[in-house]
C-alpha cells in the first residue's frame, strides 16, 4: 500500500529539482521501493514528466506576466494594456528639414504663378552612404519674382518618406468593424490623410480627420480612430453612428501616409528637386535648418511609462507637466519642453501658462509652430479661462577655455589629439547636462568630464563665459536688456565685458568706423546710493546718518520734506568698501526703528563703444553705452542705433564671465554650447614636466 503521508513537493520549477521531486515521492511509494529510477526505461518517463511540468510552469508564468503593463514582455501585451488606458503608442516620425526653393522660369515664359503638388519629391544628400527621399505633405502656391526671374517657396518643410496610398472598399458582411489594417511597418501617422468616397462609381468624397478623444466626436462627424496592431502595424477604424460616423457599404477609403526611416536621415541638409514642377526642371533648393526630428516608434518601455502618466492626466492639460507631456506625445520636432504658470513667471501675470521649446535641430521655433501647438494640442485641451502663450527660448551659450595637462608617456595620442579627446567630453557634459530647461552648470563636474576622459590626464582647470546673442534693428536707436540670469564679475582682468563682431556706427567727424563694445575700466569703490526701507515721518529736524563698513571716506545727509524721509544725498562716496550698513540718530540718539539699504558702486557697470582709428589709436565713440547691473546679471544697451552688424545673420554677441562657477537655468532659459561655433570650446594641451 502507498504511504499516503508522503507529499509530491511541488515549489520548485527548474527542471533537475521537479525530476529529483518526482523520483523521492516514487521511492517512498511501497508500489517502487525496487525500483532502479536511474534504468533507461522510467527515466524517460521521468524526464518528460518533468519537461511538461516545466513547460506549463513556464507558460503559465508567462501568461501571468502579460496579463499586467507592469511584467508584459511582449510589445503586443504592453500595447494592449496601453490601449486600455486609452493611450495609443507614438509612431516612427519622419526627419524634417526647412528649405528654400526657388524654380527659374524660362525665357519667353509668362506664368504668373506656380503650384507646388503635394508629395513633391526631393532627394538628400547622401548620409552614411543613403540618400533618402522627402516630400512636401502640403501644396503651395508662389508667385513669380520678377527681381529674379523665379518663382520663390520659402520656408517650405519637407518630411522624410515614401508617401503610399492605399484604397479599401467597405463591406459590413466581411468586416463589421469597420477596420483597415495598414500593410507597412514605419507609418509616420502624423502624415496620415483619409478620404472616404461615396462609392466605386460616385467621386464624391469627404476627409476625415484623426480623433484622439471619443469625447470630442458626435454622430456625424467625420472622424477616423488609430490603434496599433500586431507586428508594429497601424490600423484605421470608423465610428459606429454614435461615436463618430458610420461607413455604409460601398464606401471607399482612400489611405495617404508615408512610410519613414525614421532617425537615419536626422542632419541631412542638402537636397536635390527630382521631379519637375508644373513643367519646370531648373531649381534650386537652399537649407535652411538640417533635417531633425525622426525618431523610430516608441519603445515598449516608453510605452509603459507613459501609459499610465498620460491615464493619470486624462488627455487634460491641466497642470504644466500635462502640458509637456501632451505635446511631447504629440509634436515630436522639440527636443525640449519647458511649461510655468503666470503666477511664477517675472513679474506675475495672472490667467496665464508660459510654454517655451527648443526645437530638435537649431535654436528657434516659428510662429506657424507655436500656432499649431496652442491651437491643436493644448486648447483643445486645456482650462478654458487660462491663455497659453508661448516664450522665445531665453539662450545662455557658453563659452569654455581649458587648460589640461597631461602626461605623454601614458598615450599614444599626439597633443591635437588630447585636445580633440577633450573637446568631445565637454560636448558629451553639455548633452548629458545641459541643453535642456531646469539644468544647472556646475565647473566641477565639468571638470570631472575633462579629467576622466583620458588616462594621461594629471589636472585641469577651465574657465566659462555667457554669450547672449541679439539680432538688433539696424538703422533705428532702441534700449536692448539682456538677462544673463547670473551675477557678473566685475572689471576681471583677463575676462572682461566685451561684443563680438564690429558694428559699424559714423563717428563725430561722419566717418563710418568699425565699434565695439567694452566694459569701462574703473577703480572706484566707494557708496553709490543709499535706498530709503523704513523711517518714521515725524521728524522736526534732519536727523544724522552714520555710514559703517570696511572702507573710509564715505559720507551722506537726508533730504527731510514734511518730517519725511524723501532722500539720502552720497556727498562722498568713500573709497575701498565692499560692505557697509547705515544707522541714524535723531537728536542725538539712535533710531532704531529706520532702516536702509546701501548700494555700493561695485554692483553698477559702465558700458562704452570705441574703435580704432586709422593711426590704430583706440578712440572711444560714446562713453556711456550702456549700463551693468553685476548683481542682476543684467545689460543694458542705451539708444543703440547701428547702421551694419558685421555678420551674416546680423547676430551681436555680449560675452561676460558669471561670478560663480555654478549657476542654473530658469523658466524660458536654456544653458548650451554652441557646437557649430568652432570658437565656442578651445583648449590648450600641456605636457607635465
Amino acid at each position: 500500500m502507498a504511504n499516503v503521508d508522503q507529499k509530491l513537493t511541488i515549489s520548485e520549477l527548474d527542471f533537475n529539482d521537479i525530476k529529483t521531486n518526482l523520483k523521492n515521492f516514487l521511492r517512498d511509494q511501497q508500489e517502487f521501493s525496487d525500483f532502479d529510477f536511474e534504468a533507461a526505461g522510467i527515466n524517460v518517463i521521468l524526464d518528460i514528466l518533468a519537461y511538461n511540468t516545466h513547460y506549463m510552469a513556464f507558460y503559465n508564468n508567462m501568461i501571468a506576466n502579460e496579463m499586467f503593463l507592469d511584467t508584459a514582455l511582449l510589445r503586443d501585451s504592453v500595447v494592449s494594456h496601453a490601449k486600455m488606458l486609452g493611450y495609443t503608442p507614438v509612431s516612427a516620425t519622419s526627419a524634417r528639414a526647412q528649405v528654400n526653393l526657388q524654380i527659374i522660369r524660362p525665357q519667353g515664359n509668362t506664368q504668373a504663378t506656380l503650384t507646388l503638388p503635394k508629395y513633391t519629391r526631393f532627394q538628400s544628400e547622401a548620409i552614411d552612404s543613403t540618400s533618402y527621399t522627402f516630400v512636401n505633405r502640403g501644396a503651395a502656391v508662389a508667385n513669380y519674382d520678377p527681381t529674379c526671374n523665379r518663382f520663390c517657396f520659402d520656408n517650405l518643410y519637407i518630411y522624410q518618406g515614401q508617401p503610399l496610398t492605399y484604397t479599401f472598399t467597405y463591406d459590413s458582411t466581411s468586416n463589421p468593424e469597420q477596420a483597415f489594417e495598414l500593410p507597412d511597418v514605419g507609418v509616420d501617422t502624423a502624415s496620415l490623410e483619409v478620404i472616404v468616397q461615396e462609392s466605386a462609381t460616385s467621386l464624391r468624397s469627404e476627409k476625415y480627420i484623426f480623433a484622439p478623444r471619443a469625447t470630442s466626436t458626435s454622430n456625424t462627424s467625420a472622424v477616423f480612430f488609430l490603434d496599433e496592431v500586431r507586428g508594429g502595424k497601424y490600423k484605421v477604424y470608423f465610428g459606429d453612428g454614435v461615436i463618430g460616423k458610420s461607413l455604409t457599404n460601398g464606401n471607399v477609403v482612400i489611405v495617404n501616409y508615408l512610410k519613414t526611416e525614421g532617425a537615419a536621415a536626422n542632419k541631412a541638409n542638402a537636397f536635390t528637386l527630382v521631379q519637375p514642377v508644373g513643367g519646370f526642371t531648373n531649381a534650386i533648393v537652399y537649407p535652411l535648418v538640417a533635417a531633425a526630428g525622426g525618431s523610430s516608434v516608441e519603445s515598449s518601455e516608453r510605452v509603459r511609462y507613459a501609459a499610465t502618466k498620460a491615464f493619470t492626466s486624462n488627455n487634460r492639460g491641466v497642470t504644466k507637466d500635462d502640458i509637456i507631456a501632451l505635446i511631447n506625445q504629440n509634436y515630436p520636432y522639440f527636443e525640449a519642453v519647458n511649461v510655468w504658470g503666470g503666477e511664477e513667471n517675472v513679474p506675475p501675470v495672472y490667467g496665464k501658462v508660459y510654454i517655451a521649446a527648443k526645437p530638435s535641430n537649431g535654436y528657434e521655433i516659428t510662429e506657424s509652430e507655436k500656432l499649431t501647438v496652442i491651437n491643436e494640442i493644448i486648447k483643445p485641451v486645456s482650462v478654458v479661462t487660462v491663455i497659453p502663450e508661448f516664450v522665445d527660448v531665453d539662450y545662455n551659450y557658453l563659452n569654455i577655455f581649458a587648460e589640461v595637462f597631461y602626461d605623454p608617456t601614458k598615450t599614444n595620442l599626439s597633443q591635437d589629439g588630447i585636445s580633440a579627446v577633450i573637446r568631445n567630453a565637454i560636448i558629451s557634459y553639455k548633452n548629458d547636462d545641459l541643453d535642456n530647461f531646469n539644468s544647472r552648470f556646475k565647473l566641477s563636474k565639468l571638470l570631472r568630464y575633462i579629467d576622466d576622459s583620458n588616462i594621461s590626464i594629471a589636472y585641469s582647470d577651465a574657465i566659462a563665459t555667457i554669450e547672449k546673442r541679439l539680432v538688433p534693428q539696424v538703422g533705428a536707436s532702441r534700449n536692448y536688456t539682456l538677462n544673463f540670469g547670473v551675477s557678473l564679475s566685475r572689471e576681471d582682468t583677463k575676462y572682461r565685458i566685451y561684443s563680438t563682431p564690429a558694428f559699424t556706427k559714423y563717428d563725430s567727424e561722419g566717418a563710418l568706423r568699425k565699434c565695439f563694445f567694452e566694459e569701462t575700466p574703473g577703480t572706484s569703490s566707494g557708496i553709490e546710493a543709499i535706498e530709503i526701507i523704513a523711517a518714521p515721518t515725524s521728524y522736526l529736524s534732519p536727523p544724522t546718518i552714520s555710514i559703517v563698513g570696511d572702507g573710509f571716506g564715505a559720507n551722506a545727509y537726508p533730504i527731510v520734506v514734511n518730517g519725511k524721509i524723501t532722500e539720502v544725498v552720497i556727498d562722498n562716496p568713500g573709497v575701498n568698501y565692499t560692505t557697509a550698513t547705515v544707522t541714524m540718530y535723531y537728536q542725538d540718539e539712535f533710531d532704531g526703528t529706520a532702516n536702509f539699504n546701501v548700494i555700493l558702486q561695485g554692483r553698477y557697470g559702465v558700458l562704452r563703444s570705441f574703435f580704432f582709428d586709422d593711426n590704430n589709436v583706440k578712440t572711444v565713440l560714446n562713453p556711456e553705452a550702456g549700463t551693468i547691473d553685476y548683481k542682476e546679471g543684467k545689460i543694458t544697451l542705451t539708444q543703440f542705433d547701428p547702421f551694419a552688424i558685421e555678420d551674416p545673420l546680423k547676430i551681436l554677441r555680449i560675452v561676460a564671465k558669471p561670478d560663480t562657477n555654478s549657476f542654473e537655468s530658469a523658466r524660458s532659459r536654456i544653458i548650451t554650447i554652441d557646437e557649430e561655433d568652432v570658437s565656442s570650446i578651445t583648449v590648450n594641451a600641456k605636457t607635465i614636466d
